[in-house]
């Protein structure tokens, strides 16, 4: 019987991988399982893929690159990370992420309090219902978690 801090590779929180915009996203440590706490997410993003311009008003989240190379933008300033690099990003600061590499990147995003996890299960099931989900649904959700969208992802500038 495996210890019971140790889950083996393939074992994750959620039963399959969520699609976030194209980012194939697996909750490895749900907050349900830390007191909300924290939660422990790894993010496969395709090349020129990444999430919209937004901030969380509450939640600190830490970005570790795994493999590839992105572009972070931090309240207007953009930083580049590779494999290894470490992105710190504070509640309240506007940001959004690009993989800039010619390969899929994987990222690994350990993000306090709680909450995105949930919240990643939600968006990808309003994204499964229709093709084009109207963005007012989707700005709700994100007000729901604390979380405004404030602009497009950085391919679409």
């Amino acid at each position: 019987m495996p210890h019971q801090g140790l889950r083996r590779n393939g074992e994750q929180t959620t039963p399959s991988v969520l699609n976030i915009f194209g980012d194939l996203v697996s909750i490895r440590v749900a907050g349900a399982e830390t007191g909300n706490q924290y939660t422990v997410i790894t993010s496969q993003t395709p090349p020129l893929g990444g999430p919209p311009l937004h901030v969380h008003i509450s939640d600190a989240e830490t970005f570790y690159v795994i493999e590839g190379t992105f572009l972070f933008e931090l309240d207007g300033e953009v930083v580049h990370a590779q494999a290894g690099d470490v992105v710190q990003v504070d509640p309240g600061v506007k940001h959004l992420y690009q993989n800039v590499g010619a390969e899929p990147g994987q990222l690994l995003l350990v993000v306090c309090p709680a909450g995105l996890d949930e919240f990643f299960i939600k968006l990808d099931a309003l994204l499964k219902e229709s093709e084009h989900p109207p963005m007012p649904e989707i700005a709700a959700l994100h007000a729901q978690y604390n979380m405004e969208l404030h602009g497009p992802p950085m391919a679409a500038r």
